[in-house]
């Protein structure tokens, strides 16, 4: 009965790794109840129980992603011990021979040496000795077996075969695609033969057929012949007939016309099957203030391969949303904000955001409305601002109305984005309690940012470019001439498997008779968490008394290492200089240096700094904190 037992047992535990063995190996099939009892009869004190506890003998030829797979995978590394006789032991033996086997042949080990250290026999014999000295004793001994494991050589490709069905008939896969694929397949001559890698060749052969319009690719045949530690692998690829789109088939748009799909790049019925057209399309309608879910799939069927359905399952957002939010910034203190959104303003799909955000040093309140893509990718807005501001002694009231249409090119290795603009600023401001001046400017810009980064919410490598430019006329409705010009560049260096350099510098320049005229909010001032830590917010521009009105000037450079510890915790360490002023030589590039703490979210990195700076000599915290209900 309880070699039965433990048989089941047994039977279960195999076909926890069953799965690791595909076309390559054969998987353990055979019940545990059908293999042969021990040869040898079983004497009555070799009846006796033990606790065996099973160790893995560690082999530097057994790196630790082989070494791991073994412990993970082979039940009796990871299972509490259980009280098992000298039959059903040799039972477990042969089962766990065979587990460790199968698992290394899935590595491109086809002839492991297997060994079971501290025998059987003497451990039965010991447990046989422990109970005639003590016969009051009814414990099973506990007796730890280590298993040796030989990996042997590994086994490599020695000859690789793709061939294609019908590779010379009339609608045959073209011979330069024929040659592509089996010029960048990934599991070449020469390479260490493992079955995640067969796996992963072969599927991505049939990727690049799918690619090119055989949405119906598929694998004829494949196989691994291995011996003598060499593998010959051979696949043939049945890719099928070229699909073209047809019709959208549209489920779940109910307050949008299907006109309002068109402006997102939907593919055109006609042309080729391929899947970055229809990856785009659903990108774009995911990314889109309408849609919080989409799916995009066609039914691969031959007989449809002429027009085949696009299948466009959607789910539309709520039309009106109401945030409230609250949150606390070393640059403007403490917060509240309300915010209100229509997705279907004017019953035209039009987008309305609006936000009345109040803070300790700044009041704002802005309402703006984005119309529905252009057919060429635009996406025009307008909107009105209203702004009030008491920073560093200087006050500023400020309206402002204007229009934008920016667009965004998603090239192979980065993203352009493309922005137009035009605005009418009319402020009001007052400087340490003295008299008001009013200034106002009709400002046009145009404007570029080139994106190449690896994350677009936590950037480990890469870069991101901005550069912008504008200005105003005393002709057209500006108090002075102006040129603004402005730039930014940012870089992410990875170090390491987890730690990032970030480098930044900025940079802008008024071209003017002086900055009489000329509205705060086009001239520059620096200062605080995300420009010059270890300064108040627009604490560094232009004196005047106590204080600190814009300059035409802006420089600030930083440089920041961040190392990240276990789970979502990193620690920073930085140093940013800068200023801004009316001239070149007041230009003081004043320096802050400091260590923060990180904590990674799926929005991006938070950041808690305690920054010192050098000139105010004061330690200041930099950071941000905020709560949406």
């Amino acid at each position: 009965m309880k070699i039965v037992i433990c048989a089941v047992f047994l039977s279960s535990l195999l076909m926890s790794v069953s799965g690791l063995a595909q076309d390559v190996v054969p998987t353990l099939t055979t019940p545990l109840e059908q293999l042969p009892e021990p040869a040898v009869p079983v004497k009555a004190e070799q009846e006796q129980i033990v606790l065996p506890q099973f160790e893995l003998v560690e082999n530097p030829k057994i790196d630790q992603k082989i070494r791991e797979l073994l412990t993970k995978n082979v039940t009796i590394f990871y299972r509490p011990a259980e009280k098992i006789n000298q039959a059903e032991l040799r039972l477990l033996r042969s089962a766990v021979r065979r587990q460790i086997a199968d698992i290394l042949a899935t590595e491109g080990y086809f002839s492991p040496v297997i060994k079971f250290e501290n025998a059987f026999e003497n451990a039965f014999q010991n447990s046989v000795e422990n109970k005639f000295e003590n016969q009051k004793s009814d414990q099973p001994q506990k007796v730890v077996v280590r298993v040796s494991v030989e990996p042997g050589p590994p086994t490599k490709v020695a000859n690789v075969q793709i061939g294609f069905v019908d590779a010379n008939a009339d609608n045959a896969v073209p011979v330069d695609l024929q040659h592509s694929i089996q010029s960048g397949w990934s599991l070449p001559k020469g390479e260490l033969f493992r079955d995640d890698d067969w796996s992963y060749a072969k599927a991505q052969s049939i990727e690049s057929l799918i690619e090119h319009g055989y949405a119906a690719a598929k694998i004829s045949n494949s196989e691994a012949i291995i011996q003598d530690q060499q593998a010959d692998l051979s696949v043939t690829l049945n890719s099928g007939p070229v699909f073209r789109f047809g019709e959208l088939r549209i489920t779940g748009l109910h307050s949008y016309g299907t006109w309002l799909l068109d402006r997102y790049h939907p593919p055109v019925k006609g042309e080729p099957y391929n899947l970055a057209t229809l990856t785009r399309f659903q990108r774009e309608l995911q990314n889109s203030p309408y849609f919080s879910s989409v799916s995009i799939s066609i039914d691969p069927d031959a007989e449809m391969a002429s027009a085949v359905p696009v299948n466009v399952l959607l789910q539309e957002r709520k039309r009106y949303d109401i945030g409230l939010a609250a949150g606390y910034s070393s640059n403007t203190r403490a917060r509240g904000e309300i915010s209100f959104q229509d997705r279907d303003f004017y019953s035209d799909a039009f987008n309305l955001k609006s936000v009345l955000r109040i803070e300790q040093l700044r009041q704002i309140g802005y309402a703006d409305i984005f119309l529905p893509p252009k057919p060429g990718g635009y996406l025009d807005s307008f909107g009105v601002l209203f702004e009030r501001t008491n920073i560093e002694g200087l006050v500023t009231q400020a309206s402002s109305f204007g229009a934008k249409r920016v667009n965004t090119e998603n090239l192979t290795n980065y993203a352009v984005e493309k922005r137009l603009g035009l605005s009418f600023v009319y402020e009001q401001s007052q400087v340490d309690g003295g008299p008001k001046t009013y200034n106002k400017a009709l400002f046009p810009s145009i404007g570029r940012t080139w994106r190449a980064v690896d994350n677009t919410f936590d950037p480990r490598k890469g870069h991101i470019i901005q550069a912008d430019i504008g200005g105003g006329a005393k002709v057209a409705l500006s108090d002075q001439n102006f040129v603004r010009l402005y730039g930014k560049y940012q870089q992410w260096i990875p170090v390491g498997e987890r730690d990032v350099v970030i480098l930044r510098a900025e940079g802008g320049y008024v071209m003017a008779p002086d900055d009489a005229g000329i509205p705060q909010n086009l001239l520059f001032r620096a200062g605080g968490t995300g420009s010059v830590r270890g300064y108040a917010y627009q604490s560094l521009g232009v004196d005047q008394g106590d204080s600190v009105v814009g300059g035409r000037i802006l420089t600030i450079a930083s440089a920041e290492y961040v190392h990240w510890l276990k789970g979502n915790w990193g620690v920073a360490g930085f140093i940013d200089v800068g200023d801004a002023a009316d001239r070149f030589k007041d230009l003081k590039m004043k320096q802050g240096i400091g260590l923060g703490l990180r904590y990674k979210t799926p929005a991006g990195p938070i950041a808690i700094d305690l920054a010192y700076g050098r000139q105010a000599h004061k330690v200041r915290f930099d950071f941000f904190l905020g709560i949406a209900f």
